[in-house]
């Protein structure tokens, strides 16, 4: 059994181009496919990604946790005075 990490490109017709390397033999072969999506960022994830860290908004809070709390104890007196 060989096992093999490479990167493949699919083409708009959901084909898959591998270029194989010379030590895998001509012939009929069984094959898993692992697509990790995670590998290459959509652009948007890339934009999103150059902005962490970033973004002094909320800097000031000091339990994001505790923040959130309190923002949906008030989304909900909000929606119960409606």
């Amino acid at each position: 059994m060989l096992s093999l990490k490479l990167q493949a490109e699919v083409t708009e017709d959901r084909k898959l181009i591998v270029q194989l390397p010379e030590t895998v033999q001509a012939g009929r072969h069984e094959v898993v496919l692992v697509i990790d999506e995670a590998i290459i960022p959509t652009p948007l994830e890339a934009n999103l990604m150059q902005l962490a860290g970033k973004v002094t908004s909320f800097a000031e809070i000091e339990d994001p946790v505790a923040w959130q709390g309190q923002q949906r104890e008030e989304w909900t007196r909000e929606w119960d005075n409606s």
